[in-house]
């Protein structure tokens, strides 16, 4: 069997769609202790600890350092969010066009799956259910941390968001949590290393200028990340969409120029 027969052996669209139940519950566990974890009075005092060593470590190397100022502030500009998102297409890009010609059109699916549920998250759960109905109130470091920098201070030419009102979780990190988990299922570990190093980075800028805690980012966003990936890859949601897709590719003409590009 030569390899492209072997290629479309193994091809997704053949393969059972299967509920992981033992993993998808132990995601559940996980999420559920991450985030008791913060409101549990024991554990609540260490995460307050943390959060603010953190803080004060990161946010003093902003002090007298004018060039460095700039550069966190440009990174936590709004229009800093086009080209991080750009660079993220940019790894999905780059997973499709390392596939096998044979696969190029499952993997577009499977970007376009990444795409829609991220999107999806950040608005049902992160905007629509944590910010307008739960409604948990949480000072951001720059608005409890005394002597703290404030970058909008520092730089009063650029538009700044340095302190939330509600700082749980962070927008900004559920997404990057998110991009990288879901890239490194898809495209293996050492594509997601960089990807999680990547994803690091994007939760700098709100982090070191005290609009977020770093417990908004690892507990707020990682059980959001941790739960709700695992409905997309333990479930067989992943695999519909992605072959429903696929096949819908099938029938635009078009389109089957993906399978002879070298």
């Amino acid at each position: 069997m030569n390899a492209s027969a072997a290629t479309l052996k193994n091809h997704p669209l053949t393969a059972p769609r299967e509920w992981k139940l033992k993993i998808l519950l132990l995601c559940h566990i996980v999420g559920a202790m991450l985030f008791a974890s913060l409101f549990w009075p024991v554990t609540r005092s260490y995460w307050e600890m943390i959060d603010v060593a953190f803080f004060k470590l990161i946010n003093s190397t902003l002090r007298d350092r004018p060039n460095w100022q700039i550069f966190w502030a440009l990174a936590n500009h709004k229009l800093a969010d086009w080209v991080e998102d750009i660079c993220v297409l940019c790894f999905f890009i780059a997973y499709v066009r390392m596939a096998h010609k044979s696969l190029r059109k499952r993997k577009v699916s499977e970007l376009i799956f990444c795409v829609l549920y991220i999107g999806a998250i950040i608005y049902f759960i992160n905007k629509t259910l944590f910010r307008e109905n739960l409604d948990i109130p949480r000072l951001s470091p720059t608005l409890v941390v005394d002597d703290s920098v404030r970058l909008s201070q520092e730089i009063d030419w650029m538009k700044i968001k340095d302190d939330s009102s509600k700082s749980f979780p962070g927008d900004h990190g559920t997404t990057a949590l998110l991009f990288a988990a879901s890239f490194t299922y898809l495209a293996g570990w050492r594509l997601g290393v960089l990807a999680s190093l990547y994803a690091a980075f994007l939760c700098m800028p709100r982090l070191i200028t005290g609009a977020h805690w770093l417990s908004d980012v690892i507990v707020g966003s990682g059980t959001i990340t941790i739960v709700f990936l695992s409905w997309a890859f333990c479930t067989p949601l992943f695999n519909r969409f992605t072959n429903a897709c696929e096949r819908f590719f099938n029938w635009i003409p078009t389109l089957k120029k993906w399978t002879v590009l070298d």
